[in-house]
């Protein structure tokens, strides 16, 4: 997924960058950022390493916001949250075991190739460091969750190259894909035999007493709420240019860009997974590399394709692109920023291996001018002001809305907030969405809430979002009588009855045809391929498709949800397919392969590993 925003991070991609990686991070997740934070129950346990809470909460989160499900739909994004947590901690300790890295060279290099955290075409630490600071991420926890991602894509990329598809196999599914079938189509439709039916009191009655829980109206309520965040609080915040160049002059170094540098290497690996004798191996190898590069350095780039054992930049000839000394592990770093432009450094040896650097450039450090920044401080200085409003604003809040039970007026005054009304909502449906909270919920159909129309207390429904909600209208849980229900029942049983006379229509019309006499009122001829269905229900292509073809005409028919079709097939053409079109063919049963290799080799680590689930976090506690 990164190295897809790497490739393509350009425009509107790039003003959404944070949608993607949030996302993905949140459902894949960090362990080590969340390790230590204490005390409370993990939501997830996979052979002993923990899932936090925390981590839980902000994966739903960010799938919450990102999908946009309803409230009624939460338990099934819950499910699907746990799922991807528990196989994010599996694949990444298989990935570990089998002796899977990710380089700091790598991760430079992903973030390099960002648009939106380059300055003139070059990697901008400063740009980098003001996109972090502008989402409270800090530069040690977006550098692991960068690693942590590039790891999982080998994974991914390991799967997706062991996928074995022969061209003989493509071409005869593109075969298949391109065939088409010439059809005349008879439809059966309710419709037409609805009018002859009859449908009495009698079983009317009988539908609705033997199925009473389907005519059931659930509890509802109408609301009035407020809602408190810390974006309500920035919309309230003033920030004027002067406070901003104000700020920009008291803290020029947040501005300044540092010095970076643009170098190329060769990477032998030698971790401390390797015996004494594999690194004196790799170092000899070493060795001689380098003994070339320096007998001829204009070969640097062809040797670094042909033997690095970095696979991101030996595929640029070992280009790492621009970077700054933090970058980079300490041993490169020193060396790196040690060097003259041209000059080529070996062995330096770092945890990942021993390394040739060659030096390309120093690109020298930078202020940033006020006018780049402005807008980005002014908005990092009106959301840390609400921040910093928020606790004390949340306090006064929780306690207006307690001392003054019968309004929502008092703290909608004092805080500037906006009474809000819902439409009716029920415990399985509620909108919007943040009154679909479950401890809301509960709140509001409450007796205290219900009888005496007091308000709930303040609620937080999501991290920094906190809701208090009073009742205004209620409508009791009710059984609808039968004479409200009448109409809907006659129509239901009236459209079942004249579907089973479509059927049956349907079904002599082809035991006919089969027999020998034409079907009447076919439509004009239909060519349809598996690729091109015209339009024509799936259960009808499927049903087309699957009729044995040895002589023609020969008929087929299906039941559908509207009755009956009948189709005769008059011929069958076979298309001629390109070599193109079998390579992207092949190229999708290759992914397709590689999808199912991966669902049974997570299948297979779930069924070795130890799995706990805390129901209580992940149903309920972690909103």
């Amino acid at each position: 997924m990164l190295e897809t925003i790497r490739s393509h991070a350009q425009g509107w991609i790039a003003k959404i960058i944070l949608g993607f990686i949030a996302l993905t991070f949140a459902v894949w997740g960090v362990n080590w950022y969340f390790e230590g934070g204490g005390q409370t129950a993990p939501a997830i346990t996979v052979n002993g390493e923990v899932v936090t809470q925390q981590e839980f909460s902000d994966a739903l989160k960010q799938l919450r916001e990102a999908t946009d499900v309803d409230p009624e739909a939460d338990k099934a994004l819950r499910e699907r949250v746990v799922e991807q947590l528990v196989n994010t901690r599996l694949l990444t300790s298989a990935a570990l075991r089998a002796g899977m890295q990710v380089t700091d060279a790598q991760v430079s290099a992903f973030l390099a190739g960002i648009e939106i955290f380059q300055e003139n075409g070059q990697f901008s630490q400063q740009r980098l460091d003001a996109w972090l600071r502008s989402r409270g991420l800090s530069p040690a926890y977006f550098m692991q969750m960068v690693r942590q991602d590039l790891l999982l894509r080998q994974v991914q990329t390991a799967y997706g190259e062991g996928a074995i598809v022969t061209q003989v196999s493509a071409a005869r599914l593109g075969g298949l894909l391109a065939q088409t079938r010439e059809v005349q189509e008879r439809i059966f439709d309710l419709n037409q035999y609805i009018n002859s039916v009859r449908i009495d009191d009698q079983a009317i009655e009988a539908e609705y007493n033997a199925h009473r829980q389907d005519y059931m109206t659930p509890a509802q309520v109408r609301v009035q709420y407020l809602m408190l965040t810390p974006d309500v609080l920035a919309e309230q915040v003033k920030v004027d240019e002067a406070a901003a160049r104000q700020y920009y002059e008291a803290n020029p170094a947040r501005f300044q860009e540092p010095e970076q540098r643009r170098a190329s290497h060769i990477l032998i690996k030698a971790d401390a997974s390797m015996d004494a004798q594999a690194r004196q191996a790799a170092r000899a190898r070493a060795e001689q590399l380098l003994q070339e590069v320096r007998a001829n350095p204009g070969r640097f780039a062809a040797l670094a394709k042909q033997h690095s054992q970095d696979p991101v930049s030996a595929e640029r000839g070992g280009d790492l692109g621009a970077f700054t000394r933090e970058m980079m592990v300490k041993p490169f770093a020193d060396a790196v920023f040690g060097m003259q432009p041209g000059e080529i450094r070996g062995l330096v040896e770092t945890e990942f291996g021993y390394h040739i650097i060659r030096l390309d450039a120093i690109i020298p450090g930078s202020q940033l001018g006020f006018a780049v920044v402005k807008d980005e401080l002014i908005t990092e200085l009106r959301q840390q002001e609400a921040q910093r409003r928020f606790a004390d604003a949340a306090d006064r809040f929780s306690n207006l809305v307690y001392e003054h039970p019968e309004s929502l007026e008092a703290a909608a005054k004092e805080l500037h907030l906006n009474i809000q009304e819902s439409g009716w909502i029920s415990r399985k449906e509620a909108q919007p969405r943040v009154l679909g909270n479950p401890k809301l919920l509960d709140a509001l159909f409450s007796p205290d809430a219900i009888e005496k129309r007091h308000n709930t207390e303040a609620i937080e429904v999501a991290p920094n979002v906190l809701v208090a909600a009073r009742v205004i209208e209620h409508r009791p849980e009710g059984q609808r009588p039968l004479a409200e229900v009448a109409g809907e029942i006659r129509l239901k049983l009236a459209a079942k009855a004249a579907r089973e006379q479509a059927i049956a229509a349907g079904q002599a019309a082809l035991k006919a045809a089969e027999a020998g006499a034409e079907p009447d009122r076919l439509s004009a001829p239909i060519s349809l391929s598996r690729m091109q269905p015209i339009n024509l229900p799936p259960e009808a292509v499927k049903a087309i498709f699957k009729a044995k073809v040895d002589k023609t005409p020969t008929y087929v028919g299906v039941e559908t949800h509207e009755g009956y079709r009948l189709y005769r097939i008059n011929r069958v053409t076979q298309q001629a397919v390109s070599p193109e079109q079998v390579g992207l063919i092949r190229r999708d049963l290759q992914r397709m392969v590689a999808q199912e290799e991966m669902r049974a080799y997570l299948e297979d680590l779930r069924s070795k590993a130890e799995i706990k689930i805390n129901k209580k976090v992940t149903e309920q506690k972690a909103d």
